[in-house]
C-alpha cells in the first residue's frame, strides 16, 4: 500500500470515528414510552427504578436487574462492542447498526435476568396478588418497556 492510499485510508477512518462519535447507545427504558396498562399511576421507568434499587420505606428490597446485567456483561459487551465498531470502521457497517447490535444483545440479557434472575421472593401479600412469588414478573409490562436506542448526542 503506497503512502497516499495509507492516509486516505486513515482520513476514512477518521471520518468514520467522528461519525460514531455523535452517537450514543441507550439501553434500559425509555421514558417516552413507558405508561402502563392499568392505572396505578405509576410508569414502567418509575417501576424499574423502584425495583433496581428498592424502596425500604415501602418494604421493596433491591431487585437490581439493569446494573447487575451490565456488570455480569461487561466482558462479552465490550468484546461485541470492539467487534461491531471495528467493521463500522472497515466500512462494513454504517455506526447505528454497529451500536444497535450491541443494543440488542444487552437489552436480551436484561430480559432474561427479568425473567431468570436470582431475586429475593416477593412478599406473601404480593404473592397471593400475584398468584407468584416470582419477583418483576406481573403483567410483563416491565419486561416488555426494555428497549435500547441509539440516539444523536446531546452535545
Amino acid at each position: 500500500m503506497s503512502e497516499l492510499e495509507i492516509v486516505k485510508r486513515l482520513k476514512e477512518v477518521i471520518k468514520r470515528a467522528e461519525q460514531l462519535n455523535c452517537i450514543q447507545l441507550v439501553v434500559g427504558i425509555p421514558s417516552d414510552e413507558n405508561s402502563r396498562k392499568e392505572s396505578t399511576g405509576i410508569t414502567n421507568a418509575e417501576l424499574g427504578v423502584i425495583h433496581e434499587f428498592g424502596s425500604p420505606k415501602k418494604g421493596i428490597p433491591e431487585r437490581s436487574f439493569m446494573r447487575s446485567t451490565a456488570s455480569e456483561e461487561a466482558e462479552n459487551v465490550g468484546r461485541l462492542g470492539k467487534s461491531h465498531v471495528a467493521e463500522f470502521l472497515k466500512g462494513k457497517k454504517s455506526a447505528h447498526d454497529a451500536l444497535a447490535e450491541v443494543g440488542a444483545y444487552l437489552q436480551g440479557k436484561i430480559v432474561e435476568k427479568i425473567t431468570d434472575g436470582d431475586f429475593v421472593a416477593n412478599k406473601e401479600e404480593t404473592a397471593k396478588r400475584k398468584k407468584s412469588s416470582k419477583p418483576l414478573i406481573d403483567t410483563g409490562q416491565l419486561r416488555a418497556s426494555i428497549t435500547y436506542e441509539v440516539r444523536e448526542n446531546e452535545s
